[in-house]
């Protein structure tokens, strides 16, 4: 059988919009992976193998499964959406018998926070090879098979977790995939997503969370999960440059900026000593001068936001303002 010639992630950065949507998210996914030791022996075309098959065996069960829908619609509110993303969890849940790992809902609820540091447990051939996943490769399952139906269905972010979502640029529907293993499945309103994760308002308008993400923002996201792993393995120094390119693929998302910014002030301290400008010491104490300084009290700006350029010497006034905290 011959191999077919997969795109690097070097290739995926350059291609335009239109180029990348045509990339299949398990690609996409498993190129990110093998960029970590661990993984760099991956063979993707094993994994979209798996994937094409599933998503094949899916589509011939449409069928017959659609005529359950057509014999009582009102069953499911006349929803043919809801029907079929429906079935896209009933097929990972009952036919493939895929579910959350369960030792991480018990690490979870005991510390409160995930540690990830088998990189198996955030990319899709860790959940393609043991049949159990997290938030990070379930949605993603989700997503490959939904794609592969017809559905217009991508990753959508919650926070730091992953739904698959469903938006067709008319209808939409949210996906929590982690609900496995219970013979159904979830599908909740942004409305409840916000107050379940309690998140403010200002995470879903701002462009973040509860959107469909674009095939750059998910590449993003993947990248995002590497540099995850590199933290969790205290490797800050590689995984800042991987928050650094996440945060450039998907610079709304709210959850890379946390994550970015955490990694970078504590690689901050390798480069600079107690007392110089850029040591997390004194970025405390500019940070305490921005903030405790009321904004009516700050010096107004130069009126260049008329201007298309701004020159030299007006970015230098800019900058000093903002270090003195005026």
């Amino acid at each position: 059988m011959s191999m077919i010639v997969q795109p690097t992630v070097a290739q995926m950065l350059a291609m335009p919009n239109d180029e990348l949507r045509s990339v299949d998210p398990v690609v996409m996914n498993l190129a990110v992976a093998k960029g970590l030791s661990a993984l760099a022996d991956l063979d993707i075309d094993h994994y979209v193998r798996i994937a094409d098959e599933w998503g094949r065996d899916l589509a011939m069960r449409l069928p017959t499964l659609e005529q359950e829908f057509h014999n009582s619609p009102q069953n499911w509110d006349n929803d043919i959406v809801m029907f079929k993303l429906g079935l896209v969890c009933w097929y990972v849940d009952e036919v493939q018998g895929v579910g959350y790992r369960e030792d991480h809902i018990e690490a979870q609820q005991r510390t409160g926070r995930m540690v990830y540091t088998d990189p198996n447990d955030l990319f899709l051939n860790g959940l393609l090879d043991t049949g159990r996943g997290t938030c990070a490769n379930l949605a993603l399952l989700h997503v490959v098979l939904g794609q592969r139906i017809g559905l217009p269905v991508s990753l959508a972010c919650v926070g730091s977790h992953f739904i698959c979502r469903y938006d067709d640029g008319v209808t939409t529907r949210n996906i929590e995939a982690t609900e496995t293993g219970r013979g159904g499945f979830s599908s909740q309103t942004d409305e409840y997503i916000l107050k379940k994760h309690k998140l403010p308002l200002t995470a879903q308008t701002c462009g973040s969370d509860l959107r469909a993400v674009t095939p750059r923002e998910m590449l993003g996201l993947f990248v995002g999960l590497r540099a995850r792993h590199l933290e969790n393995t205290n490797r800050m120094v590689q995984a800042e440059p991987d928050y650094l390119l996440a945060r450039y693929l998907f610079p709304n998302c709210r959850s890379l900026y946390v994550a970015q910014n955490q990694t970078s002030v504590q690689c901050s301290m390798n480069l600079f000593d107690p007392g110089e400008k850029g040591h997390p010491i004194e970025l405390h104490r500019w940070l305490q001068e921005v903030v405790t300084v009321a904004p009516w009290k700050r010096k107004p700006l130069l009126q260049t936001q008329q201007k298309e350029t701004l020159n030299g010497s007006v970015v230098d006034d800019f900058f000093s303002q903002i270090t003195v905290g005026m």
